[in-house]
């Protein structure tokens, strides 16, 4: 075959939409890009797609992308065979020729098919754009409403889990907050609630995360259902977190030393045992949240089979499970959480409760990022006990090791 046959064979394999091949295997897709069980490695709510991106993401492999990368997720096939699964055919022989005529027709179909390519992800950008910001304004009227902490639910709440209310944390309380199905939908819960800010790389106010409060749980959060049945989680974000914290305990001074981890608990967990063991870590030391997971720890750059893990097929036969790796994908990453120009020394809080492979390669990933932004930093990763986070270790009066 020729190198022009092979490359617009692969051009016609990437024409094809997400939501078309997710038609042809009846992969049903959500509204709203809701989390749904992923075809790829299962689960409950995992995967989503964006129609108007033309996207999919898995959040436990952490890995996204066009229709080619999901046939190669879905099938766990390269990228050689996923073509040939979207196009319905082998790759095209060697031996046609292509004329002048031709060939001028094909670049000139390319080049205006990549103009418009190009021009309708610019309005999807600034459509985007527009309603983060709206999403922003709205989340900063949350915050203005809501109360200092001291003396209410916030503080009952962290004892609840074992926990104080440190000094200077970017927390309030909210005492009847609503929690809407989607933007412009309807309320499927209402009730008092932990609202955090989250700021942005810039310093600016970027949204607000909320924790719907329920004191007669275990976890002291509100257990919610919509009107289907369907359990919610009680935490939601409102604006922008990509590359924002939530600061739960600013330094005396210039910061010499910088914890993060995935959640609010999980923070405090750390800094109160700290503080109990009178540990001089805690000597110049920033703690933060960094909101989830996938915002501390980036983009995936390819993925590895998982050494243990299947999944079955639509057949029910035993596929591997692929996770994203440790690498990170620079090109396609999003921003970074800012670390002040002070800190020396960087501690990246890992909860063990989780898929350990995926769990470590990711963390491994988030300390990437950062050596790459920041190499003069001492990058160190502690991970709670396998099978426990940080705050059930102390909830259970558990110890780290």
């Amino acid at each position: 075959m020729s190198d022009v046959d092979f490359e617009d064979w692969i051009v016609e394999a990437r024409r094809v939409k997400v939501a078309d091949f997710c038609r042809r295997r009846s992969i049903k897709i959500l509204p709203g890009d809701q989390g749904q069980p992923c075809p790829g490695c299962g689960g409950v709510d995992r995967f989503s797609v964006n129609l108007k991106k033309n996207k999919w993401y898995c959040r436990k492999s952490g890995t996204g992308g066009d229709a080619l990368a999901l046939a190669m997720h879905i099938d766990g096939t390269d990228f050689i065979a996923a073509c040939e699964t979207l196009t319905g055919r082998p790759p095209p022989g060697r031996a046609a020729a292509e004329s002048a005529a031709e060939r001028c027709e094909r670049e000139e179909r390319l080049a205006r098919e990549a103009r418009e390519r190009a021009e309708e992800e610019a309005r999807q950008a600034r459509v985007a754009e527009q309603f983060r910001e709206d999403e922003r304004r709205r989340a900063w009227k949350i915050w203005r409403r809501a109360v200092p902490p001291q003396g209410t639910l916030v503080e009952a709440y962290l004892a609840h889990r074992g926990l104080s209310l440190p000094i200077g944390a970017r927390l309030k309380f909210a005492e009847r907050l609503a929690l809407w199905d989607k933007p412009g939908g309807a309320i499927v819960h209402e009730g008092p609630a932990m609202v955090a800010a989250i700021i942005r790389p810039d310093g600016r106010f970027g949204g607000v995360h909320q924790t719907w409060i329920d004191l007669s749980t275990e976890k002291g959060k509100a257990a919610i259902v919509d009107a289907k049945g369907k359990e919610l989680p009680s935490k939601k974000v409102r604006g922008s977190k990509k590359g924002g914290s939530i600061l739960l305990r600013p330094s005396a001074g210039a910061p010499r030393r910088l914890m993060i981890g995935e959640g609010i608990e999980t923070v405090i967990s750390v800094l109160d045992a700290l503080a109990e063991r009178g540990s001089p870590l805690l000597e110049g030391a920033e703690f933060r949240s960094s909101v989830d997971l996938d915002n501390l720890c980036g983009k995936a750059k390819g993925r590895v089979r998982h050494p243990t893990e299947t999944a079955p097929d639509a057949l029910g036969r035993a596929r591997a499970v692929f996770v994203g790796s440790a690498e990170v994908d620079f090109e396609n990453d999003w921003p970074l959480i800012d670390v002040p120009a002070s800190v020396e020394e960087l501690f990246l809080l890992g909860d063990g409760d989780s898929e350990a492979f995926a769990t470590r390669l990711k963390m491994e990933r988030a300390g990437k990022r950062f050596s790459a932004a920041h190499p003069q930093l001492a990058i160190y990763l502690a991970m709670s006990r396998a099978g426990d986070d940080f705050n059930k270790m102390r909830m259970t009066g558990r110890v780290a090791a």
